[in-house]
């Protein structure tokens, strides 16, 4: 339950990361009433979700965004987290 700091980030998606979670964040996810899910998205999984985001609608996207989108486009994470 406390909020740890990682050392970095390491992964092709660093745009978007965050080396720890915000106090006000890590509260709201503990007061939450509804449901959610986390997942941990490969660096293959973004790149990936990024090219075939491009196929489909012909707009280049960065890795940090193809990780929220490979929700859509990786079975694995989709059977993870739906």
């Amino acid at each position: 339950g406390d909020i740890v700091t990682l050392p970095g980030i390491d992964s092709v998606a660093t745009s978007l990361g965050a080396t720890s979670v915000t106090p006000v964040a890590l509260e709201r996810a503990r007061n939450h009433k509804g449901k959610f899910a986390s997942a941990i998205c490969t660096d293959a999984e973004a790149i990936e979700a990024c090219v075939r985001f491009a196929q489909d609608h012909r707009v280049l996207v960065e890795p940090a965004c193809g990780a929220g989108l490979a929700v859509a486009y990786s079975e694995r994470l989709r059977n993870s987290v739906l």
